[in-house]
């Protein structure tokens, strides 16, 4: 926890699905392949994150940094990444404990029709299983390893949209800040207020989570 205190941001969380959608691609064969360390990285309560996801993520986004930048990626901007690849991990595994304790359920029916929409596999429109199959099997993980993996994707953000449902925004709050900023916009607004919403229950979330970092391994 002493790292995210040094490192944390205010974050706002915003209503896009899970991360864990990208480590796959490109990255697969390094996260499932010959792992070179299983050590945990991060623990949060009584889940463990591997080494290997932790060197994923980061890996992904330094890259992807590094494509978009035309000039040298400085030590301050690396230390940065490291810490986003850690609250990334931290917050997608405090939704999926808390979706366990809202006690929400993702369905064989939701569970294929992601599946089966995912652009990845799609060939001229349409599902295909020999492209699904030649993923895992690209990946080296069984349909019920990586369906699993959807299943926690989707209760994560079946978790907040529960909690954006939950956002409401009065004629005359809405009123009052617009005569604060007469300009200000109702979509802006209700995103803005989302993200506070959504941040301060994280946080709260948070504060009462036993998180541990292992900064060894991640320097």
């Amino acid at each position: 926890m002493d790292f995210l205190r040094r490192h944390m941001r205010v974050i706002f969380i915003i209503t896009i699905v899970g991360f864990f959608a990208g480590i796959f691609v490109g990255f697969g064969s390094y996260l499932f392949g010959n792992v070179a360390s299983l050590d945990t990285v991060i623990s949060i309560n009584k889940s463990k994150v591997p080494l290997a996801l932790y060197n994923t993520l980061y890996t992904n986004t330094l890259s992807q940094i590094q494509n978009a930048s035309t000039g040298t990626i400085t030590q301050e901007q690396i230390s940065q990444i490291k810490a986003r690849t850690v609250e990334s991990l931290v917050q997608d595994e405090i939704f999926y404990q808390q979706s366990k304790d809202y006690k929400i359920i993702v369905s064989d029916i939701e569970l294929r029709s992601n599946i089966e929409n995912s652009p990845m596999f799609s060939e001229n429109g349409v599902f295909s299983g020999r492209i699904y199959f030649n993923f895992l099997r690209n990946i080296n993980m069984t349909p019920k390893d990586y369906e699993g993996l959807i299943r926690k994707q989707i209760a994560i953000q079946k978790m907040k949209n529960i909690l954006i449902a939950s956002v409401k925004i009065t004629n005359s709050e809405f009123g009052l800040m617009r005569q604060l900023n007469p300009n200000l916009d109702a979509n802006d607004y209700a995103q803005y207020k989302v993200n506070r919403v959504l941040n301060e229950w994280y946080v709260n979330i948070l504060r009462n989570s036993k998180v541990n970092v292992n900064e060894e391994l991640i320097r």
